[in-house]
């Protein structure tokens, strides 16, 4: 069945994807002794990097954990933070339409300087090899969400074997467009607002795609994924309104009140999106256990004057981390290691932690594009993928899990079979 890997954003947390990602490659797949089926890919922020350099490499698997921990482990903070604190506060304080130069010269482009991310992108994804991969089979197809900045709306490039792109929602604010994706559109997905500038994608300008689709669970289902495993940097638990009193005092401070806006800009709805699949799973399995195996077809065709697409039983498979991503970054801040650290993106950090939460540094968490933090972030996520091995590999198993699924599984079969079958 058509398996889709499904990688979200958050900025420097997404050192947490690569940890995940490293685990699955360097030691799931040869304990399971055969390779893994990720037919498609979709990502957004930075797991849009993620998804392209996967993508770029799915011709060499074994290079691809590696490959991704290079790629973080080569950032050094000092590289990608360019302004001073004075910057920081007048670009927050000041009206956007001052004629300052400087100001105007922050405004355009952002805090943090994407030439050091440009050139790691740029040296890190064979994005000739995307093309290659996908005509060959390695790859079914590629989707990269950003958001169109002048519209607002969310715009899904996709890049697939049969071309064009898939029929999409009814949803206004969601268009997919086909595209040779590029560096561009990476970028463009991982802008994240005021920390990266936007970037031009054909003449318009994009921003992070977090922005309104923090994870691109639909677009994987649109390009016919049955299985979609999902990593997300968010951690599902969020503070309780008693666990944060302690801050309140803090809520008047910039840093921690951006730190906080940035997290709910980019706020991770995933939970609820796969909370309705397994109730249609449920409705699923349920009918064709009480009404038998032409249930589906059935359902299906009361439903086609209501609904965009036709209902499928899809598996599902959902890793956050065990940790506070905003925690981790105030003790990484804090620890003697950071500080030992020179320059002016160390004391601009340690500044901005300082007046965040002591235990809890949500802006920081975003910005730590730094060898030491993402370290933690890998090991993080090689533990908790290690830790939840089973569910990857009841997901990955290729027997049916339910009548539904099995039922599913036939029809996809029957029509595979009519599809290559010679015509006459």
């Amino acid at each position: 069945m058509t398996t889709a890997l499904v990688l979200g954003g958050g900025g420097a947390r997404g050192a947490y994807e690569a940890g995940v990602i490293s685990w699955l490659r360097d030691e799931f797949e040869p304990g399971l002794g055969r390779r893994l089926p990720l037919d498609v890919l979709a990502g957004t922020s930075v797991g849009a990097i993620h998804a392209c350099f996967l993508a770029g490499s799915m011709d060499r698997p074994a290079e691809q954990g590696p490959g991704l921990i290079l790629h973080w482990e080569s950032m050094r903070v000092e590289h990608l933070l360019r302004a001073s604190m004075g910057d920081i506060w007048r670009l927050i304080r000041e009206s956007f339409g001052r004629t300052d130069p400087e100001l105007m010269s922050l405004r355009t482009g952002g805090l943090v300087d994407p030439a050091a991310l440009r050139a790691l992108v740029g040296n890190h994804v064979g994005w000739r090899e995307i093309r290659n991969n996908i005509h060959r089979g390695h790859l079914q197809a590629l989707a990269v969400s950003a958001t169109h900045v002048a519209s607002g709306r969310t715009r899904v490039f996709i890049q697939r074997r049969e071309g064009g792109a898939p029929k999409w929602s009814n949803d206004p604010q969601i268009e997919a467009v086909a595209a040779r994706i590029g560096p561009n559109h990476a970028l463009a997905s991982a802008a994240i607002p005021l920390i990266f500038p936007p970037v031009r994608v054909r003449g318009a300008l994009y921003a992070d795609g977090a922005v309104r689709m923090s994870v691109p669970l639909s677009p994987a289902l649109r390009l016919g994924a049955r299985r979609v495993a999902v990593i997300s940097p968010s951690p599902r638990k969020q503070p309780h309104a008693a666990d944060d009193a302690g801050n309140e005092a803090l809520y008047g401070a910039v840093p921690y009140l951006a730190g906080k806006v940035l997290a709910a800009l980019l706020m991770d709805r995933t939970d609820q999106d796969l909370a309705r699949l397994e109730q249609i799973n449920a409705l699923l399995d349920a009918g064709t256990r009480s009404y038998g195996p032409g249930f589906l077809g059935t359902l299906r065709e009361a439903l086609v004057h209501q609904r965009e697409a036709p209902l499928h039983y899809v598996r599902t498979l959902m890793l956050r981390p065990s940790a506070d991503m905003g925690m981790l970054a105030a003790d990484y801040v804090h620890g003697g290691e950071f500080k030992r650290g020179d320059g002016l993106a160390h004391r601009v950090i340690l500044k901005l932690a300082e007046r965040e939460s002591p235990r809890q540094a949500d802006l920081a968490s975003f910005l730590l594009f730094d060898r030491g933090y993402a370290t933690r972030l890998i090991e993080l996520g090689r533990a908790d993928a290690r830790r939840h091995a089973r569910e990857f590999e009841r997901f990955f198993d290729d027997a049916p899990h339910c009548e539904a699924e099995e039922v599913e599984w036939e029809q996809t079969e029957r029509d595979r079979h009519h599809a290559t079958r010679p015509a006459g």
